[in-house]
């Protein structure tokens, strides 16, 4: 699609009604520009097929030009699945165990429905998993980010994000747990300089707060503790990634916080970057927001898709675990007791599905039911380097699961594609909440 054609697309807002379907689409371009409409199809050239009911014809817009689309939520929502299926590629799938043996696993997924695995594709099983408590999702509107009547002040709202051109400063009121997630997106022009504010009790006429905030510019990020108590301003994690490492001049961040062990967790770009323990014995007991952009005017600063959850540390345990020997089976119990040795056979139970562990230091197997296990991984004899992945594009599920692919054709009601280790895919529609570009678009092919 030419520059000028886009242009003319980017204003059309077009509704679910007229398209004469039961959901819509929304669709991020490369330069953060926003369609709306009904996906169709990507192709493995990258092309993208858009209906419209302002054109005769589908709208293609060429490889690149689309880097994320979000789907609507369902109507309503499904149970969640207790277990969390790591594959070797990295790929995360919801799902409930059925049966295992030395070949492959049978589970059943929401969406998918039953599907056989490979042994050799699995990495890790996590069970236990909860659905987590979604605080908040937004921005709305400006409306929302004004506490104590006080609105928000030189930010503006547009394209779901709030936008500031010179100093801003918003903050919102939340009901948060005292383990919970913080993520959004920043992206700027120039030299950025925000300050995010959390665990905040928003106390304006105090002259010193307990709380948390993230502050990001031209010399780094860092999270630092703010105290009523002992030293005033302490780090508690040092990042060295400055804004010139981020090519596109926005990141996503996620701060995980567990007010309960004092430790806070930072990803950016949905990779672990550091890790830190808060230097003041009592926590924050703030559940406040505060987003202060400090650049100064003739430069746009943005922050949008920003989420507040509640952090469940079950999906992240086997992250930090120590696994042992990678060329064995491991098992962790959830009375956190570990074993090394063959995961034999998964097999259903009177009271559930049944764990057979022949564990190096014992002649009988152990036999353990689902809700005594924590975290399997599987034996990775071959510690080879993982190959360049062809599967550009990244299906998010709604129950926190991850799938690559390399082409989706769109039906009304499912999505039909191909995964590089389950084969052909047939997943319900209102399953995914957004699929995601993750590597570079094909090459443009050069005209004889």
């Amino acid at each position: 699609m030419r520059n000028s054609e886009a242009g003319v697309w980017l204003t059309l807002i077009l509704s679910c009604g007229s398209l004469g379907v039961l959901r819509a689409d929304d669709l991020t371009l490369t330069d953060d520009a926003r369609l709306t409409g009904v996906v169709r199809s990507i192709n493995e050239a990258g092309v993208l097929e858009l209906a419209s009911a302002l054109s005769p014809a589908p709208l293609l817009l060429k490889p690149g030009a689309v880097t994320k689309v979000e789907f609507s939520a369902p109507a309503s929502e499904s149970e969640t699945p207790s277990v969390l299926i790591e594959l070797t590629n990295g790929d995360v799938l919801p799902a409930t165990v059925e049966s295992l043996d030395d070949k492959t696993l049978n589970i059943g997924t929401t969406d998918a429905g039953r599907l056989t695995i490979p042994r050799a594709a699995l990495k890790s099983m996590q069970f236990g998993v909860h659905k987590r408590k979604v605080v908040y999702t937004g921005p709305k509107n400006l409306t929302e980010w004004a506490h104590d009547g006080e609105g928000a002040k030189n930010w503006t709202f547009a394209n779901k994000s709030l936008a500031a051109n010179g100093p801003a400063y918003a903050s919102k009121h939340f009901e948060v747990p005292r383990q919970f997630v913080l993520k959004f997106t920043l992206k700027w022009q120039a030299n950025p300089s925000f300050r995010i504010y959390f665990a905040d009790p928003l106390d304006s006429n105090a002259d010193e707060v307990d709380r948390y905030y993230m502050q990001f510019n031209g010399a780094g990020l860092e999270i630092k503790r703010e105290s009523t108590k002992g030293q005033h301003f302490q780090s508690v994690i040092l990042s060295p990634r400055t804004p010139d490492e981020f090519p596109e001049n926005r990141v996503d961040v996620e701060i995980r916080v567990d007010r309960k062990t004092s430790r806070i967790h930072l990803f950016l770009d949905g990779e672990p970057d550091a890790a830190g323990v808060d230097p003041v014995p009592e926590p924050p007991e703030g559940n406040g927001v505060t987003l202060v952009n400090s650049s100064p005017a003739g430069s746009t600063q943005e922050i949008r898709s920003i989420e507040i959850h509640e952090f469940d540390n079950s999906r992240a345990r086997h992250r930090s675990e120590n696994r042992g020997d990678p060329k064995t089976d491991s098992l962790i119990s959830s009375d956190d007791e570990r074993w090394g040795g063959s995961l034999t056979r998964i097999q259903k139970g009177a009271d559930g599905a049944v764990f057979s562990f022949k564990s190096d230091f014992q002649e009988e197997p152990l036999e353990l039911l689902e809700k005594d296990v924590s975290t399997i991984f599987f034996a990775q004899p071959d510690q080879k380097a993982a190959p360049a992945s062809d599967h550009p594009f990244s299906l998010h599920l709604r129950d926190d699961g991850r799938l690559s692919v390399s082409s989706c054709v769109f039906a009304e009601d499912s999505i039909i594609t191909r995964h590089p280790l389950l084969g052909d895919l047939k997943i319900n529609r209102t399953g995914i909440s957004a699929l995601e570009r993750t590597g570079s678009p094909p090459a443009a092919k050069k005209e004889e």
